[in-house]
């Protein structure tokens, strides 16, 4: 596969998390929809960002808690 390919992967995975922040976003979840087994997905994400895909969820999930927590009551 070539750079592209692994980019555009990546950016469906995290359109996804965004898109279903209360999902389930195990790795075998998130490497299904990137269309690759866990273990090259892991191995391709951890190469080509800064964080994990455990931390961009939890990232995700602790900013929109923070958020509900200000505006809401």
């Amino acid at each position: 596969m070539n750079q592209n390919s692994y980019d555009t992967r990546i950016s469906r995975v995290i359109d996804y998390i965004y898109a279903n922040p209360s999902a389930d976003l195990s790795l075998d979840c998130l490497a299904d929809v990137a269309t690759m087994s866990r273990f090259h997905w892991r191995r391709v994400f951890s190469a080509l960002t800064v964080e994990s895909s455990a931390q961009i969820v939890l990232r995700l999930r602790m900013h929109r808690a923070a958020f509900w927590l200000v505006h809401t009551e």
